[in-house]
């Protein structure tokens, strides 16, 4: 029997990250952590659930709750409870805390439907679908109503096989993804409700986030905004971006991040769009954007953009090293960096400069390079990554067939403050303790007097201060982490070596000419088994989130010294290869 949509019950959350990855945790810290931002798609899609119709529509945001420090409290207990559905949006380091999350809903309350949604879940539909009923793909504009009206005419049974863009579990436990739901059009994104903000974010916010377009063209490695949002832009028409900009003004008269992807993308209506927010007198107190390098080369642009109150530019930097450029698919260079940075300070515009490190062409002095580059360039601010495979980009399945990921899916990591990966030119640790080093030396008193004392402003101070003492919380924080990454190098270069003695003895074993054939095959039979057996051992005593990886690379050693064996032999073809191999597998 159908249902009213008033009578539906939803309630929408997205939760803070946590150091541990546990619903109840401590709140994690990053160089976002000086600031207060409302919920990514929530408050969206809060208001487009409204507009069509779901009057008992509620959304969570425990962040801003002050009384529980960022955790839910009974009142947001018992409203998910009492919901028919409640609808989770995921990304990647929040995944853990997610999933928990619906995991105690549904032992608590069986009958409730859980919906997921974001970067996280649309990667990687079949494990969400281990604790939901639900995943939304993509944008979910427009599939969330059309799957809650599917919901409304049956709430037990469902017809959801012609819903697209959604991932489900049937009723018989099998996991079905419908085609893909087309990226709206410009048009259609123009016509979207304006966000609606819960209770607390209103009081708490320092910052509002307008959104005035979706996609991008460009290919980074590492970025997931093409499986998310698509290869074209999509662009607010001009009418409906200015009428935007005031409804957030009226929330509250604070700064505002533009939260394109590119803000830059097409000069012309960046142009048009701050003529008038200058003709007509709209002052945003300060505003932030996100722009390409590309930005600077218009001198016209940079005018305007100063002259409407841009305060800072936050610029992917990414690299000083023009190979990790390269690889990157950045279409940059070092040199249109430093000229970018420079134009803006020019102009009077700040630049938040953001680096990711531990490309295949990176090293530990790419790192020294790097934070000498930020401070050279006066950054006003700066963010030091580590590379971070997160689901979804090409640069994760590259990673994962060479075996470099070294925490997979420990995902509450994946914050690009934890190395990850073990890069090809240093390791792990080395990646990590760089980055610590970069932040540190970066925010510092001694860099806060520099810029005090060179009259850069009592801003670049101030926050490099804050900075220092945000960082060294975050280093506390990953103090168990940085210990276990220790552990893991140590480990390593002990297998290497214990490898480079194996290789050793097998070659005399091949090499004892009075030896028989079947003789050395039995020795090297011996060999493979005791190679195993201390790696194993060894594997065992790591810390949980690294054994698949050790196990991973045991095996591929163990394969190495398996074809040098095979090589010394003359063994050839698969069966006589796989009797000597299969002493050695670590699993």
């Amino acid at each position: 029997m159908g249902r009213r949509r008033e009578e539906l019950a939803i309630t929408l959350i997205e939760l803070p990250a946590t150091v541990d990855g546990t619903l109840d945790g401590k709140l994690a810290k990053d160089v976002y952590s000086l600031l207060n931002y409302p919920a990514r798609g929530i408050p969206l899609l809060t208001a487009i659930l409204k507009k069509a119709g779901y009057a008992d529509t509620v959304a969570i945001n425990p962040k801003y709750n002050r009384r529980t420090k960022g955790h839910l409290d009974r009142g947001d207990w018992a409203r998910l409870l009492a919901s028919d559905v409640v609808g989770i949006s995921v990304i990647t380091r929040t995944a853990p805390q997610s999933l928990e999350l619906a995991r105690r809903l549904k032992e608590a309350n069986p009958r409730l439907v859980i919906v997921f949604g974001g970067p996280h879940p649309t990667a990687l539909p079949h494990e969400a679908l281990q604790y939901g009923d639900v995943v939304v793909r993509h944008e979910g504009d427009h599939t969330f109503p059309e799957l809650l009206e599917r919901y409304r005419e049956d709430f037990e049974r469902p017809h959801l096989e012609d819903v697209r863009g959604i991932a489900y579990r049937t009723s018989e436990g099998e996991v079905r993804l419908t085609p893909d739901r087309p990226f709206l059009t410009s048009a259609q994104l123009s016509a979207l409700p304006f966000p609606e903000y819960t209770e607390g974010e209103r009081r708490f916010v320092t910052h509002l986030v307008v959104n005035t377009s979706r996609g991008c063209p460009f290919e980074c490695e590492y970025c997931s905004v093409i499986d998310n949002f698509g290869r074209q832009f999509r662009f607010l028409d001009d009418e409906a971006t200015i009428a935007l900009i005031r409804y957030t003004l009226g929330v509250k008269r604070c700064p505002i991040f533009f939260g394109d992807d590119i803000f830059n993308a097409n000069r012309a209506r960046v142009k048009r769009l701050l003529d008038r927010l200058l003709s007509e007198g709209i002052r945003i107190p300060r505003w932030f954007a996100q722009v390409r390098v590309e930005a600077a080369s218009d001198p016209e642009l940079l005018r305007l953009m100063a002259r409407a109150g841009c305060a800072c530019v936050f610029i992917g930097l990414e690299s000083v090293n023009d190979e990790t450029l390269r690889l990157y698919h950045k279409h940059s260079t070092l040199e249109k960096n430093r000229a970018a940075i420079e134009a803006f300070h020019r102009v009077g515009i700040r630049v938040h400069g953001m680096f990711v490190l531990g490309s295949d062409a990176d090293t530990v002095e790419t790192i020294e390079q790097t934070l000498r580059f930020a401070k050279e360039m006066n950054l006003d601010t700066a963010q030091f990554f580590a590379l971070t495979p997160v689901p979804g980009p090409p640069l994760t399945a590259r990673l994962e067939r060479e075996g470099k990921i070294i925490a997979p899916e420990q995902w509450h990591l994946y914050d690009a403050q934890h190395a990850i990966i073990w890069p090809e030119k240093m390791t792990a640790y080395e990646l990590q303790m760089g980055t610590i080093r970069a932040s540190l030396d970066f925010y510092s008193y001694r860099e806060a007097w520099r810029h005090l004392r060179e009259g850069r402003g009592l801003f670049n101070a101030l926050i490099r201060i804050k900075g220092r003492k945000l960082a060294r919380q975050i280093v506390r924080d990953s103090a168990p982490y940085l210990a276990a990454l220790r552990r893991l190098e140590e480990w390593r270069r002990q297998i290497e070596r214990a490898y480079g003695e194996w290789s050793e003895r097998m070659k005399r074993v091949v090499e004892d000419e009075h030896l028989r054939a079947e003789e050395k095959e039995t020795r090297m039979r011996q060999l493979l088994s005791d190679a195993s057996a201390r790696i194993r051992a060894d594997a065992d005593l790591l810390a949980a989130e690294f054994r698949p990886y050790a196990r991973q690379f045991a095996d591929r050693l163990c394969e190495r010294l398996h074809r040098e064996f095979e090589k010394l032999m003359g063994i050839e073809g698969p069966s006589e290869a796989r009797a000597v191999t299969g002493e050695c597998a670590v699993r």
